[in-house]
Parts: C-alpha cells; sequence; structure tokens
C-alpha cells in the first residue's frame, strides 16, 4: 500500500498533532511562516533550462527548527531541535539544507538499521515550502555562522537536481529531492513523489557525499600547490598546443601568492587564475566538492525548448531524452546529455517509436556531453559500415611535447535495425566533448546531415586529482583530432548546412533553426524511396552548388541557412 505524505487538507498524517502540540510550544517564541516569507506566484513547474533562476542565501536566511519530521513510503526522517537554510530566488525559496543540534536518523529501505543523519538537503517547488516546515516549528534564531557550510552544501548538491549552471528550476509541486548525508561519509539520494507517495532511491550518488572542508595550513597549500603543477607538467597533453604558454614561468609568479593565501578559498581562488592560461573547458578545480571557476568561453545558443511544444505538439520527456512525433508524421528526438547508461536505452526505446516517421530531428544542440561509450551506443543505430571517427594522442613523458602516436577511434553499426531516412541532426556551440564525438560518429551515416553552427571544440578525457585541503583538479590527458587529423580543440565540428540567426530567431516561442529542419525534411522527394537513393540524389545537387554556383541558401525572416558540405571532413582519411 502507498503511503500518501498529505491528508486532504494538505497536512502530513504522521504529524497532525505534532504540528499542533508544537505551535502551542512555540507560541511564546517568534515563529516564522516561510511561505509569507519566500512568497511565490506559481502553481506549477517550470523546469525550462533558459529560466533558470539565480538563488540567493545569506545569514538572513537561516532560522531554528524545533524539530524536523518528513515521510513518504517506506522513507522517514526524524530531527530533533536543527537549523534550515533556505535558498531563494525572486518567485520563492527553492531549496532548504537541515543541520540537526541534536541528533537526526534516517530510516529507510536502503539499510535494515536507522542511519545518524549530518545534514538533510530538499528540492521543492516554492509553494510547497510550508508543507515542508510548518509555520508551528520555524522560529528565528538560527546559527548564522552555519551560512559558510549551508552555501557549500547548496552548491555541491544543486547540481543534481532541477537545475542549470547551478541556478534553480522549478520542478511540479508533487516532486522533491530528499537528499541526506549520513554521519557514516555516505549518502542517501531520493527522487520523491508526494502525489504518488513514492521515494525512489538512487544508488549512484552513495558515495558523493559532500567532503567536509579541511583546516587550511601554509603546509597543506605548499603541498596542494606543488602536487598540481606536477599533474600538469607530467601529464597534461594540450601543451603542444599552447606553445604561448610558459609552465615554469607561471610556477615562478604564482606559487608565492598561493602560499601566501590566508584561506583555502583564497589558496584556490590564485590556482584557478594560473590554470586559466591553459584556456581548457575541461580543467575544472573543487574546493570541498564545490566549484572554482578556472575558465569559460562565451558561446551562442541557438536552441529554444520553449518553442518545441509550439512547433511539435506534445513532448513525452524520459530523463534527459524527450521526443515526438508532428501530425505529418516527422519524428524529433532530443537528448540533453550522455551522462549515464539509461541514457542510450531511453534514446532506442524512443527510435521504436520513432521507427515508421517518414524523416528524424535528432536534437543534440544543449548537450555537453558525459561518457562517450553510451553516446557510441546509439550512434551505431544509424550506420551502415564500421568507420573511424577520430584520434586521439595521450601524453607519456616527461617532456611537453612527449606524445603517443596517433590512435584511431572506430565504430561500428549495432542492431537490430538501423534508421535509414532522412535524419537531420541540430547542432552548434553548447555541443562539448563527448557530444563531439557523438557528431562525429554520426556524420558518418550517409542519411544524417548536420545543421546548425560549429561545436564547442573542447575534450579533454580528463583525470581527477584529489590534493590537499580537500581540492580536486582535473587534468587533461589526450589531444583529440577530427578525422582529418586537425585538433578539436577550439575548433569544434562545422555543420554541413550552417544556420545564422541573431537571438531574436530563439526569443519567446521561437526556433527558427528547428522550423528550417522541419522545413527541410518536409520538402524532402519521395519519402517513402530508400534513404540510399535520396542521399545520391542530395549528394549530386550539393556538388553542383559547389563547382557550378554558391551554395544553396534559404532565407527565412530574420535568418540564412547556407549548405557548406563541400567543407565537411572526410572521415575515412588518416591524419
Amino acid at each position: 500500500m502507498r503511503r500518501s505524505w498529505w491528508n486532504r487538507r494538505g497536512a502530513p498524517r504522521e504529524a497532525l498533532g505534532l504540528i499542533e502540540l508544537l505551535a502551542a510550544l512555540t507560541a511564546h517564541g517568534q515563529t516564522m511562516d516561510l511561505l509569507a516569507r519566500y512568497p511565490t506566484k506559481l502553481a506549477t513547474g517550470d523546469p525550462a533550462s533558459e529560466r533558470a533562476r539565480p538563488w540567493d542565501f545569506s545569514a538572513a536566511d537561516v532560522f531554528q527548527l524545533a524539530r524536523f519530521q518528513w515521510q513518504v513510503g517506506g522513507v522517514r526522517i526524524e530531527v530533533g531541535s536543527a537549523d534550515v537554510g533556505i535558498g531563494h530566488c525572486s518567485d520563492g525559496a527553492v531549496w532548504a539544507v537541515v543541520i540537526p543540534r541534536q541528533s537526526g536518523r534516517l530510516t529507510s529501505p536502503v539499510v535494515s538499521r536507522p542511519e545518524a543523519i549530518a545534514h538533510v538537503w530538499l528540492r521543492f517547488h516554492p509553494k510547497e515550502i510550508n508543507r515542508v516546515f510548518p509555520p508551528g516549528t520555524v522560529s528565528a534564531g538560527g546559527a548564522g555562522k552555519l551560512v559558510g557550510s549551508m552555501r557549500r552544501i547548496a552548491e555541491r548538491k544543486i547540481h543534481a537536481s532541477w537545475q542549470a549552471g547551478g541556478n534553480a528550476l522549478i520542478p511540479e509541486p508533487k516532486d522533491m529531492t530528499v537528499d541526506v548525508d549520513t554521519s557514516s561519509g555516505l549518502r542517501r539520494f531520493f527522487v520523491v513523489d508526494t502525489r504518488a507517495g513514492t521515494a525512489e532511491y538512487v544508488a549512484a550518488f552513495e558515495q558523493q557525499a559532500v567532503p567536509l572542508p579541511a583546516e587550511f595550513t601554509t603546509a597543506g597549500a605548499e603541498a596542494a600547490f606543488d602536487r598540481l603543477w606536477e599533474a600538469f607538467d607530467r601529464n597534461y597533453a594540450m601543451f603542444v598546443l599552447r606553445p604561448e604558454v610558459d609552465w615554469n614561468k607561471l610556477r615562478d609568479e604564482y606559487r608565492p601568492k598561493a602560499l601566501a593565501a590566508t584561506s583555502t578559498d583564497e589558496f584556490a581562488r590564485v590556482c584557478a587564475r594560473m590554470l586559466r592560461h591553459l584556456r581548457d573547458l575541461h580543467v575544472w578545480l573543487t574546493v570541498a566538492g564545490r566549484n572554482v571557476p578556472v575558465f569559460n568561453r562565451q558561446r551562442v545558443r541557438n536552441a529554444n525548448p520553449r518553442a518545441y511544444s509550439t512547433l511539435l505538439g506534445p513532448l513525452h520527456p524520459e530523463g534527459r531524452v524527450e521526443w515526438t512525433i508532428t501530425r505529418d508524421n516527422l519524428g524529433f528526438l532530443a537528448i540533453s546529455g550522455w551522462t549515464g547508461p539509461d541514457v542510450p536505452t531511453r534514446c532506442e526505446e524512443a527510435l521504436e517509436r520513432l521507427r515508421g516517421t517518414r524523416g528524424l530531428i535528432v536534437d543534440v544542440r544543449l548537450n555537453g556531453g558525459g561518457g562517450e561509450p553510451w553516446a557510441a551506443r546509439f550512434a551505431g543505430r544509424f550506420l551502415e559500415k564500421e568507420f573511424i571517427y577520430a584520434y586521439s594522442q595521450y601524453r607519456n613523458g616527461p617532456s611537453h611535447t612527449n606524445l603517443t602516436e596517433k590512435s584511431a577511434r572506430r565504430i561500428a553499426p549495432r542492431g537490430p535495425w538501423r534508421y535509414e531516412r532522412p535524419v537531420v541532426l541540430l547542432i552548434g556551440q553548447k555541443c562539448m566533448s563527448s557530444n563531439e564525438s557523438f557528431i562525429g560518429m554520426m556524420t558518418g551515416a550517409p542519411n544524417v546531415t548536420t545543421m546548425g553552427d560549429h561545436t564547442c571544440g573542447s575534450s579533454g578525457n580528463p583525470e581527477i586529482i584529489n590534493l590537499a585541503l580537500g581540492l580536486t583538479v582535473s587534468v587533461p590527458r589526450w589531444i583529440d583530432y577530427l578525422p582529418d587529423g586537425t585538433p578539436l580543440d577550439e575548433r569544434g565540428f562545422l555543420p554541413q548546412v550552417r544556420f545564422t540567426a541573431g537571438p531574436e530567431a530563439f526569443a519567446g516561442e521561437r526556433d527558427d533553426l528547428l522550423t528550417a529542419a522541419l522545413a527541410r525534411l518536409r520538402a524532402a522527394t519521395s519519402p517513402d524511396k530508400p534513404a540510399r537513393e535520396r542521399r545520391s540524389r542530395d549528394e549530386k545537387a550539393i556538388r553542383a552548388d559547389v563547382e557550378v554556383g554558391p551554395p544553396e541558401t534559404v532565407r527565412t525572416r530574420s535568418f540564412q541557412v547556407n549548405d557548406s558540405r563541400a567543407g565537411s571532413s572526410n572521415h575515412g582519411a588518416s591524419p
């Protein structure tokens, strides 16, 4: 039997008596109504990444809890007196961190015995905050000194629940994340549906508890800096692509500054400034699990998910995958990341449903990468034959120029069947890392046309190095090459059909690139003929354009599309 969190009046069944008791006990103090403190007009969720809300948090957002009790299904949290920090945006409260003053315990089906709680992280819809923290249990007098610890927890944990770039997305009112770090150092992460009364455990996070900050010492700073510098000196592959970087000179410049730091955060910022000279998006630095900005590159966004339902009809979301079929039988499949083994499975399940469509749009414009093997599993469903989609070189010696020979990365077709109808693969500057590998794999399919903007041009296959003071740093170990031997770095893949437009093309409910892709598929001749015959005729037309006239140009409102396949890579060539 499912156990529901709320009764018909909106209060927890198990907690009705407790709430009344606590309200009476705290009536003499300054109790808080958190919904009044953080008002919202939102009634539903708003998960669109382009509307992610920056959140704020300060000592004024830390309150005292007389008690915190929560239960859904077989998961139960019981905490005595505690401090709670509330992260909020312009539309209300979006997260909470509960740190017990007295002992707290977690009971769940994960283990047979209750577990002691270090802290609880919660994500919820803004209008649900009084159900999470009933007014009779909340009062002023929270420990403001915890603001740093709470912020560190939030900055680490928000990346696992409804966020874009660390900013908050708004879940549906029924949805919650309940994320508990235990005193034993394990993390218990639950995806909660309060309407259904279910709490799904996600074991992948079990070993990813927020680490405690290490005490800052000059000896620790010296050990951390020297280990960081040496890790790059011996293992970083792309020094040959950064001839202007004098790594020894940077050590002489930044080591004294790092050792003069008076805190771990200050020390980390000095290290980040040194690493910034490498101009590498795959170099990351963290302190106690919190990201320290190193380097960023301005990349134009060429997608607008708000327009999808307007242009395509209702979509079917499946985690990082969503798909639909238009009324005129065109398929659409958007993949936002290759970040788990379930992604290719969901892609293939969607492909089965899209099998009978007369054409397909695969949209990876907002996909920043993940696992290359998972991308390869799905890309193989479009290929006719095995081919080389990339080359790699690794560092293999003490000199910055010591590199292995280029090693070919191959992909082969995989069944049980391949999609043979025309495919438009939408790409852009937000595509990077393993998603760029996926794009390279897909360009080997005879029925796939890439369309949009150039990709980011960033790949690293990094190794994570643990340093003193609770720091970690990623060290990219390879150079990624396009099939023609050109480094992918800062170049990326060029689209076969280039789409140029201003920001107005992706404003409101417009996505003019998606509109152009739909028009291209709808204009495909004889949709019932085999893809091989269509492709052959398309290629002849393209070659004629290249040889005797300008590239194909299509104008629609404020954008322009240029077909430039003549400049695409030869995937059979060796570097």
